[in-house]
């Protein structure tokens, strides 16, 4: 229960320091330009919370348990990327499929934004499990 505990925790840091970081900072622009109109003026945060703690769980599950059963941060990182992959993935060609005027450059940035961020976000929880277990 501790290292499940500790994985959670070292996970969900990284993944809002990290985003934060990129949203707030690196992307900021990006975004605004790609979306326009379609963004709010400021983020639902009710609704950022609740992806955060079920991503963060799913991350765990996902990546940071079976890296820790392997005892290796580079499968932490693999599985990480692979599921961010998957997720955003999902999230950024649905779009390219359903929504009119999706820009492909969205996309393509959101992908490899989320294979890094997930990877980045299982690589913390394995380490601070570590370091701190």
């Amino acid at each position: 229960m501790k290292t499940s505990l500790l994985a959670y925790a070292g996970t969900f840091l990284t993944l809002l320091v990290c985003d934060g970081i990129w949203l707030g900072l690196i992307a900021r622009n990006f975004y605004r330009d790609q979306l326009g109109a379609l963004m709010l003026p400021s983020p639902n945060l009710a609704v950022a919370a609740l992806f955060y703690l079920f991503f963060a769980a799913a991350v765990v599950v996902l990546a940071v348990l079976p890296a820790l059963s392997a005892g290796s941060i580079a499968t932490a990182f693999l599985h990480g990327a692979i599921l961010g992959l998957a997720a955003y993935g999902t999230y950024d060609v649905t779009n390219l499929a359903t929504l009119r005027n999706w820009p492909l450059a969205m996309s393509l940035v959101d992908m490899a934004w989320g294979t890094l961020l997930t990877a980045l976000t299982a690589a913390g929880g394995y380490l601070a499990v570590r370091i701190l277990a």
